[in-house]
């Protein structure tokens, strides 16, 4: 495909099939504690690839609730606790991909708006860490995607030149970063509703088997 030397992998939706997972952990939270009603699809346009900071401004700014952000925080939180977030499964050939990309000798790194804890609880779960060399996590940057220093960081530690990096993401707000960032972006995903929105990626596919085997 190109001369590529790393490649930088979104984890939310993108590795891990976790949308599901958050949105039923926050929909019965905006229903019970304020009386605010959202479906699957809600989430996948509105919510999915933002950060909880992001959706609760979303939230008072678009349905005129009085969502606080700490609250949300530890309610969310205890949900996920309670769920536990290790039955979270790995999206369709996520391990293919990286095996392949690490057999390949790329330097591999993860770039993501969550945090550390939850990269270590889920990928650790799937034994997937070792895979990469660093991650970009929520708490490493004062502005994550849409706003491309996530990215930005990324290359930093990469110490590559830009034109070597490929980026996998699955939303359009990662996907922004990305470009902002001045990467290359591959998207990911089979949601209608974000495909549409996904027309400034170079490359848009359906899974990540189509992303194996257009980089190798």
């Amino acid at each position: 495909m190109r001369n590529i030397n790393a490649v930088l992998f979104d984890m939310d939706g993108t590795l891990i099939d976790s949308e599901y997972f958050y949105f039923s952990n926050w929909a019965p939270i905006l229903k019970s504690d304020y009386d605010f009603e959202i479906d699957f699809d809600d989430w996948i346009r509105d919510f999915a690839g933002h950060t909880l900071k992001d959706n609760v401004e979303m939230l008072n700014r678009e349905h005129q609730l009085q969502v606080d952000e700490e609250d949300m925080w530890f309610a969310t939180r205890a949900n996920y606790a309670k769920a536990n977030m290790k039955n979270i499964r790995l999206m369709p050939h996520a391990k293919e991909i990286l095996e392949k990309a690490k057999a390949e000798g790329l330097t591999l790194g993860l770039v993501t708006s969550s945090y550390q804890t939850t990269v270590q609880t889920v990928l650790g779960e799937h034994q997937l860490l070792d895979y990469f060399s660093f991650f970009v996590t929520r708490e490493l940057v004062e502005s994550p995607k849409p706003n491309p220093e996530p990215y930005l960081l990324a290359v930093e530690k990469l110490n590559i030149p830009k034109e070597e990096i490929v980026v996998i993401e699955d939303t359009s707000t990662g996907c922004t970063a990305a470009k902002d960032a001045g990467l290359y972006c591959i998207a990911v995903s089979k949601q209608a509703v974000e495909r549409q929105r996904l027309n400034h990626a170079d490359l848009l596919l359906n899974d990540l088997a189509e992303v194996k085997n257009s980089l190798f």
